[in-house]
């Protein structure tokens, strides 16, 4: 991840940039899950998510081994890779026609790849000007549909299951501290976690209290409770304006992982390992000599 000259990213700027990332789970999946599984399930995220940031925080930038990079990097490099262009092409379902998907994934993984060419500094920058816009627009969905909320549908279904699938996917946003093993001056706060569990227990706690059990566990079923928000009896056409929060969401969640991939693909750079053994066999040499 190249830096322009500019500052090294913040541990807040890093914790911003996971939390907008956070919202591509929360409304593209969380809301789609009964509210307690969601709360269950997000809250023991944020928990790990706290421990490990605590122990990151605390200890400073460890010593790559080559070995275990060569083992372990290009693995994890690749997942973390191939996480990224799911969320390049989730960002496809901002467009209602399907003929626009792949050029909207192409786009958007060609914009994560430039931000994170740019540097962190600006990668965080942008998540702190996107993470008050996306939430904003969720926001205001969620505050115009309580209204509409009926406390019959906000029993429980589905099994606890759901709430380890929640927990999976509430991890996604951890990347942020495979970044922060670069940066051992920056101190990742806490609250991005636990603001992101109490925001997926509210999303689905609304989408799950208005939409039907059955309507609620389509795919897209935030958007179909934006096209019923209304504002003073007056049904507005919030879809669109949603449309365009997810795709800012998708965006940094992008970035975050292509950046994350980065430094464990780097690590697996076929050169570097035939240099070190290169230099290996020379010190041996020598001290036969």
């Amino acid at each position: 991840m190249r830096n322009e000259g500019g500052d090294p990213i913040t541990g807040r700027q890093l914790g911003v940039l996971a939390l907008t990332a956070a919202r591509v789970p929360i409304y593209g999946y969380c809301v789609r899950v009964s509210w307690l599984w969601v709360l269950l399930g997000s809250l023991a995220a944020a928990a790990l998510l706290s421990a490990l940031t605590a122990r990151f925080n605390s200890s400073a930038c460890p010593e790559h081994s080559g070995r275990k990079h060569s083992v372990l990097g290009c693995p994890a490099g690749l997942l973390l890779l191939a996480l990224a262009l799911g969320a390049a092409w989730e960002s496809g379902r901002a467009f209602p026609q399907t003929e626009g998907r792949a050029l909207a994934a192409i786009l958007m993984l060609a914009l994560g790849l430039w931000a994170v060419e740019r540097g962190p500094a600006a990668a965080g920058r942008c998540a702190g000007i996107l993470v008050w816009i996306t939430g904003a627009l969720c926001g205001a969905v969620l505050l115009f549909s309580l209204l509409q909320l009926r406390l019959e549908r906000l029993r429980p279904v589905g099994s606890p299951l759901d709430a380890l699938k929640v927990l999976a996917w509430m991890l996604l946003p951890g990347a942020a501290l495979i970044i922060k093993k670069r940066t051992p001056a920056s101190q990742i706060p806490h609250w991005p976690w636990w603001l992101a569990a109490l925001e997926a227990a509210a999303a689905a706690l609304v989408t799950g209290g208005i939409l039907s059990p059955l309507l609620a566990a389509e795919p897209g079923s935030f958007r179909t409770l934006a096209r019923g928000v209304s504002v003073l009896g007056v049904i507005r056409r919030f879809e669109a304006l949603v449309n365009a929060a997810m795709l800012m969401n998708a965006f940094c969640l992008c970035i975050l992982l292509l950046a994350a991939a980065e430094e464990p693909l780097r690590a697996f750079d076929p050169r570097k390992t035939r240099n070190k053994l290169r230099k290996k066999e020379f010190q041996k040499n020598e001290k036969k000599t």
